[in-house]
């Protein structure tokens, strides 16, 4: 099994981009970014620290702080904070990950994996564990159970022990929805089951290894790297009191710690298929009512904020806080992470998100045009006008040639143009938005063509086709609409070929055929050739009962004449149009064989 998760791994690092280095933060944004960040953590007085991120598309990251760690330390952008309750999308996608490896699926039930304990429903399936439709109790923050963390700072909690502290049942399995971080540690003990690994190695190799996000770790299972910002609960600094009753207790339901640069590039892998298959995100986004302002997915919550639909979660622990928000259309993240709870820093997030909303361009829409072109074509593209686009930036598959700032543009096709991709995204004093892309599949047409003794070939075996007379102006030959063209006569001939919908047109071809002018030499003449009723073979010397035979192209004999005397006439009869072949036989043997062309 760890081998499957490391070829997974492989897989997903190879498709990592590295999105926001050559990419340049629009610095007004940026500014009024600060501005909201320092604004709000002054006026929220409870908020000790605060480090946020935001990742546009096309813009690449922004990360900013505020407040300090501690007296006289301010936070840094490199600090990392416990992420709480956001473990819980990792966990998630762990999960995914081993289904798409066939180590588990998210319909097995806890018996599969797991004995029985008390008040946990047996039948509860890993996805009810996951978008807390499990019925499962959460007893973990409140009395007594809060009460013995607290009085243990130090002692490790196993997740059996903790599953002793869960209560009856709120409701059977599938029938409503709860938020319970038990769900999550039962769903860690459901991977070390199926695994023989711990859930924070899954997620090492799964996730966090190949996306490289190397601020971020499993507290207590794996070593403490990098600066931590110490933890305020209640106004008092908690930083030298263990963590460790605190985040065994909480296991795989908020154990991360993490800054804000690594969270945003884990939400941007996510969100943007570096993780998981289509079929795993549909998963990860299918969501279930709450009974509340937001619906719920696998670690992710689903909410509409100023009119914009949002995946996001927040988090919160003693000495912590933390709030994600995507915007699927923006393709926007902001991360907000504090080190003081309980705080208001939520609304500072969303803040942050509003100032995007308000601001950069907006949400594209689709591109409308033609998408299957060809090369001379010339097609008009639109896309609806995008909120707060002053202008627009376009891009087009090489060879093809346009320009515009504006929601439409005019495009055409060179000789040259290859199939690709045209992209439009909406720019302002803030800098641009989202990108929008329509591919573009160019058509191309195969006018080479091969020549035979007796016939010219397209060697394209789709579409139609026109044969031309190159020495007669390029003029059509009439009837002939054949991928193979027999000649009438030696000269030029080129074809024209239709392939879905686009047509372009061969080289003219220099075609001297065998046999096909009137014949003079070896004793005899064949004329007319080629010949609509009948042609005429004529002999200079006096035949005595020679045989002709008369025969197609595949070998199959048509006629058989006797000739005796110096000429003899071939009638069209029932011969097809095409090549045939004559078969001069004398005391039977074949001395002679020449072609001659029925036509129509």
């Amino acid at each position: 099994m760890k081998k499957l998760l490391l070829l997974a791994s492989i897989i997903i690092q190879q498709s990592t981009t590295n999105y926001c280095k050559s990419q340049s933060f629009n610095p007004q944004l940026g500014s009024m970014l600060q501005d909201t960040l320092n604004t709000y953590v002054a006026a929220i007085t409870n908020i000790k620290g605060m480090s946020a991120a935001v990742y546009l598309p096309g813009q690449g990251i922004w990360q900013g702080t505020a407040g300090v760690s501690y007296t006289g330390q301010p936070i840094t952008s490199d600090m990392e904070f416990g992420i709480a309750s956001n473990t819980k999308l990792f966990v998630s996608a762990a999960m995914l990950i081993l289904e798409e490896n066939h180590i588990l699926s998210l319909d097995d039930s806890l018996s599969d994996w797991l004995p029985s304990y008390p008040n946990i429903n047996p039948n509860i399936t890993i996805r009810q564990l996951l978008n807390h439709t499990s019925g499962v109790q959460d007893p973990i923050f409140l009395s007594p159970w809060m009460d013995t963390i607290m009085a243990n700072p130090t002692r490790v909690f196993t997740p059996t022990e903790v599953l002793t502290w869960v209560g009856t049942p709120l409701f059977a399995p599938g029938v409503s929805w709860s938020y319970s971080n038990v769900n999550y540690i039962l769903a860690g003990m459901v991977a070390e089951s199926a695994t023989g690994m711990h859930i924070s190695q899954i997620i090492r190799d799964s996730i966090l290894t190949p996306l490289n996000l190397d601020s971020t770790f499993y507290d207590v299972e794996e070593p403490e790297f990098g600066t931590i910002a110490h933890r305020w609960y209640n106004t008092i600094d908690y930083n030298d009191t263990s963590r460790v009753g605190l985040n065994t207790a909480g296991g795989s339901a908020g154990s991360l710690f993490s800054n804000s640069g690594d969270m945003i590039k884990w939400y941007h892998a996510i969100m943007n298929g570096q993780l998981l298959s289509p079929a795993s995100f549909a998963e990860l986004t299918t969501f279930v009512p709450t009974g509340g302002a937001y619906t719920y997915g696998l670690g992710l919550e689903n909410q509409t904020w100023f009119g914009h639909n949002t995946y996001a979660h927040g988090g919160s622990t003693w000495g912590y806080k933390s709030r994600m928000v995507y915007d699927p259309c923006m393709g926007a993240v902001v991360c907000g992470l504090v080190n003081s709870w309980p705080s208001g820093m939520d609304g500072i997030a969303i803040l942050l998100y509003r100032v995007l909303v308000n601001h950069v361009p907006g949400c594209p829409g689709t591109i409308t045009g033609t998408s299957s072109v060809c090369r001379g074509q010339t097609v008009t593209y639109t896309t609806t006008p995008i909120v707060h686009a002053t202008t627009y930036v376009w891009t087009l598959p090489n060879g093809a040639i346009g320009t515009s700032n504006t929601n439409s543009i005019t495009v055409t096709y060179g000789g040259a143009a290859v199939s690709g991709d045209i992209t439009v995204r909406g720019n302002n004093q803030f800098g641009v938005g989202n990108v929008t892309t329509l591919p573009i599949i160019m058509n191309n047409v195969d006018v080479s063509t091969t020549t035979g003794n007796a016939t010219i070939i397209a060697n394209s075996a789709i579409g139609t086709y026109q044969w031309l007379d190159c020495n007669n102006g390029n003029s059509f030959i009439p009837g002939e609409t054949n991928q193979l063209f027999t000649p009438f006569a030696n000269g030029n001939f080129a074809v024209i070929i239709t392939v879905n919908g686009c047509t372009d047109t061969s080289a003219c071809v220099n075609f001297i055929g065998v046999g096909i002018a009137d014949l003079t030499t070896e004793g005899l003449t064949i004329s007319p050739n080629p010949f609509t009723s009948q042609t005429t073979i004529r002999f200079v010397k006096e035949q005595n009962n020679t045989t002709i035979k008369i025969v197609d192209v595949l070998g199959n004999e048509i006629k058989t004449l006797h000739i005796s005397g110096k000429q003899c006439t071939i009638e069209k009869g029932e011969m097809s149009k095409g090549i045939y072949f004559i078969q001069i036989i004398e005391k039977g043997k074949s001395v002679m064989n020449k072609k001659i062309i029925v036509q129509e």
